[in-house]
């Protein structure tokens, strides 16, 4: 088996300016906070959007505590098998889901 070197998947756009905590947090509902190790207290607030007291922090919060498992299954030497990547969240303007291992230090 080779190893596939996976890379950052744009999330969102920088394009998308303050509101980008608020659509990314739209497509989480409860079951989806808890495999990302996240507060659906925070999702809430940054669902309800910019305006919010808390939305920042919030947002913070989920950036900071973000991770999630995603296997992988292929066929390899005549067998199914299975790989893992745990995946976080990176915001340098554009809002990233990035592979563990992976660093933006490279150059990509």
């Amino acid at each position: 088996m080779t190893a596939t070197i996976l890379e950052p998947r744009l999330a969102l756009s920088d394009r998308n300016g303050i509101y980008i905590p608020q659509f990314y947090c739209n497509q989480i509902d409860e079951k989806i906070a808890e495999e990302m190790n996240i507060r659906m207290e925070d999702v809430l607030i940054c669902q309800s959007g910019p305006d919010h007291e808390w939305y920042w922090e919030s947002w913070d919060l989920i950036t900071s505590n973000a991770e999630w498992i995603e296997t992988q299954k292929f066929f390899s030497n005549g067998e199914w098998q299975t790989k893992e990547t745990k995946w976080y969240l990176h915001q340098d303007g554009d809002l990233w889901e990035v592979p563990e291992g992976f660093s933006f230090d490279e150059e990509f």
